[in-house]
């Protein structure tokens, strides 16, 4: 019962762990320093909202012994923090609300200017990209859709995880003289770029969105 017990500590501990601990990045903020190990409020309190925020749910299938199937879930978030087009973007990854990794994304971008509408092909934009990195680029979409799918993948522990994974799929309108571009996100990030048919006229409401 014990072995369980400290079995059950560890796969807890080493889920929340950040990557790289050794060498932790840091979050320097106006209220304060936020590290691996912090809470979502300490988050909240020091650096205050994020620009962008992506969640999506894990589960971990865990078998003490032949008898035993025990499912952690783990809910993570990437809120990313954007601090103008001189300075990097930094995205804070939480696990169950404490902060697991901090990561330093592209240039961040001016909330002062509205992005051009653009072609937002391979050229402006790359895969990998977060939603607010191509929002920063493009502009907002004229369509989004959404669905989930669900992962499973065995582990060399015996173990064996769910991934939910939210897909979206953002549509670029830029007039019937030119083709639609499809985005195609999965958790938060730019997995694929389409081309669709010519698209359509918009009306005057919707340009000056």
């Amino acid at each position: 019962m014990r072995s369980t017990g400290m079995r059950l500590w560890f796969l807890i501990v080493l889920l929340s762990a950040p990557f790289g601990s050794a060498h932790a990045a840091t979050l320097d903020c106006e209220g304060g320093i936020i590290s691996a190990g912090d809470s979502r409020m300490d988050l909240l309190m020091k650096c205050g909202e994020p620009d962008g925020k992506e969640s999506h749910d894990e589960e971990l299938v865990d078998r003490p012994d032949l008898g035993t199937r025990r499912k952690l879930f783990i809910a993570v978030e990437e809120w990313t923090y954007n601090f103008g087009p001189a300075k990097f973007m930094r995205i804070v990854t939480l696990k169950n609300g404490t902060v697991s990794n901090i990561h330093s994304g592209k240039y961040g971008y001016s909330k002062d200017t509205k992005p051009e509408q653009r072609e937002c092909g391979e050229q402006i934009v790359t895969i990998g990209d977060s939603k607010s990195e191509v929002i920063a680029k493009c502009g907002e979409p004229a369509g989004k859709d959404f669905q989930q799918e669900e992962l499973k993948k065995k582990l060399d522990s015996g173990q064996e995880r769910s991934v939910f994974v939210t897909i979206e799929e953002w549509t670029y309108n830029l007039g019937p003289n030119r083709f639609v571009r499809i985005l195609i996100f999965r958790n938060g990030k730019l997995t694929e770029i389409k081309t669709g048919g010519y698209g359509y006229e918009m009306k005057q409401e919707e340009i000056r969105k």
